[in-house]
């Protein structure tokens, strides 16, 4: 009876293995369709959390020789080694294994564990107290440190959805999760005198030219029941210049490039809010048909032959009506 209870256990928890490390694997290669930028970024975040996780189910699972200590050593060095394992996984896919993901990934294990530790009775019969406080000091920040972009990424999602229709004000420090500069990045300054939007900031883009991007904006992956997107610019100089406005979508599942949509708008130095008419956006591009409903970046640029070009803008949002809108 009792080694056909210990083979009976022995199985299951082999099986119990198999399906963890298949699950692991499998949650690095699965991305929900059509999920926006943000999304995918906050997903991405939970390897640390989700690793030190599986760090504490091999240790219930695993029967590893030893006492309570070696075990979680033993634990953390086999949920480390199945890190190694899906990051090198990725690469035959042609996705990039990434050592920020492993340091990411070891935070969670270190954290998890070492935390986990601290509360074990067994542990601290065998080590002793001042010995248990060392894996609390150790195990702490690194469990704040894998779960901290997590919760940033979460608070920046829900406080993106209660922002709607605002997209970007340049007044949130939380904007900053999806908002980006591209070669050079944009300035955060005061309102000057006379800005007509009730705004604690604006931003400040700066471009080389030819075609430079000036900024990134991760959008809401449906725009569809919106007639445009506004935003209050006006140039630095005095003089009139032209700035190209970017739409990109998705990457559909098929594997196609996503939509992309430029046009180009004439601004002069009053700030003034300009409006982009999503019904004169062409049903197709060069590439594939563009889709409101699957929106992942907007992007604001010199067009070319503009060198040098630095605008100032602010409150970009998505509105129903274009009336007192300038179209550029």
């Amino acid at each position: 009876m009792t080694d056909d209870s210990s083979r009976s256990g022995r199985g299951i928890r082999i099986v119990a293995g198999i399906l963890l490390t298949a699950a692991v694997l499998g949650a690095h290669f699965y991305m929900p369709s059509q999920t926006s930028a943000l999304a995918a970024e906050a997903i991405r975040s939970l390897h640390g959390p989700g690793f030190g996780i599986v760090a504490l189910l091999v240790v219930k699972l695993g029967r590893f020789k030893g006492g309570t200590v070696a075990t979680y050593i033993k634990a953390g060095a086999a949920t480390m080694l199945l890190a190694v394992l899906a990051e090198a996984a990725q690469i035959p896919g042609g996705r990039e294994a990434q050592l920020e993901d492993l340091l990411i990934d070891a935070l969670g294990i270190v954290g998890f564990l070492g935390c986990a530790a601290a509360l074990d009775r067994k542990v601290l019969a065998a080590v002793g107290g001042p010995r248990t406080v060392v894996l609390a000091l150790i195990g702490v920040p690194a469990l704040i440190a894998a779960v901290a972009s997590t919760i940033w990424l979460t608070y920046a999602l829900v406080m993106r959805e209660q922002s709607m229709p605002q997209l970007l004000s340049f007044d949130k420090s939380w904007e900053t999760t999806y908002a980006f500069g591209d070669k050079v990045d944009y300035d955060v300054i005061p309102a000057p005198d006379g800005w007509p939007e009730r705004s604690g900031s604006i931003a400040r883009l700066n471009s080389a030219g030819d075609f430079g991007l000036m900024l990134h904006l991760r959008a809401y992956p449906d725009w569809s029941d919106y007639t445009a997107v506004s935003f209050v610019v006006g140039t630095t100089g005095g003089e009139t210049r032209r700035i190209a406005l970017g739409f990109w979508g998705l990457k559909p599942d098929d594997g196609s490039k996503p939509g992309r949509y430029y046009t180009r708008v004439k601004i002069g130095p009053v700030p003034t809010r300009y409006c982009i008419s999503f019904e004169e956006l062409p049903d197709a591009t060069s590439e594939r048909p563009f889709d409101l409903r699957y929106v992942s970046e907007l992007l604001i640029g010199a067009t070319k032959n503009e060198a040098g070009v630095t605008v100032y803008v602010d409150d970009f949002r998505l509105v129903r009506s274009t009336t007192g809108c300038s179209r550029g």
